[in-house]
């Protein structure tokens, strides 16, 4: 009876227990863009220098997203690759290796082509699954695209050296939250009628 106690607080002292989440700190620094406003400097001396902190700011902006948005692509290719040789497993299983042992002897592989035939209609079940779950690659796919959409428009922005200073800086720091504050690709499951 202690041994079922024991192991019973165990396992509700693990399920309590608060994740640990570990935050990059680049994505929690803040950064800041100050504008070159010194009255010693002629005004093409500053519009020069501004220009120049715009450029550097938007650069380090984009090195900073780069590696949020291959790892979405990473992660959409590799659900795109496992669901694609699934379905090619079920194709396989199906049109060729149980036709293929019905046509040895019927009688002989019954089990294997009972076992085959199941696979091929499972799979086709899965990837469907997939697909409805978001985890076919697509879902991730349609977020990161969302994202540089978003990024791509503030950029048209940072880069238009007729923009205020002010709008400018603003739209570098939009893409900057657009790479650390996303919305999740999550899977949804179809409601039943």
């Amino acid at each position: 009876m202690k041994i079922h106690t024991m192991l019973i607080f165990f396992l509700l002292a693990g399920c309590a227990a608060a994740p640990k989440v570990s935050v990059e700190q680049s994505s929690s620094r803040t950064m800041s863009i100050s504008k070159v406003a010194a009255a010693n400097k002629t005004p093409e001396e500053r519009d020069k220098e501004n220009q120049a902190i715009i450029e550097a700011r938007l650069k380090e902006t984009l090195d900073f997203c780069q590696p949020r948005l291959s790892g979405f692509e990473k992660k959409s290719a590799d659900q795109a690759e496992s669901a694609y040789w699934l379905s090619m497993s079920g194709l396989a299983a199906g049109s060729v290796l149980a036709p293929a042992l019905t046509a040895a002897s019927a009688n002989a592989n019954a089990a294997w082509i009972a076992a085959l035939s199941g696979w091929s209609g499972a799979t086709n079940f899965a990837g469907q699954s997939l697909k409805t779950s978001g985890l076919s690659g697509s879902t991730i796919a349609e977020t990161r695209n969302g994202i540089i959409k978003n990024i791509k428009d503030q950029i048209v922005i940072a880069s238009d050296g007729a923009k205020k200073f002010e709008d400018r800086s603003a739209a570098i720091m939009k893409i900057r939250a657009e790479c650390i504050v996303y919305e999740i690709a999550v899977p949804n499951i179809p409601q039943q009628n």
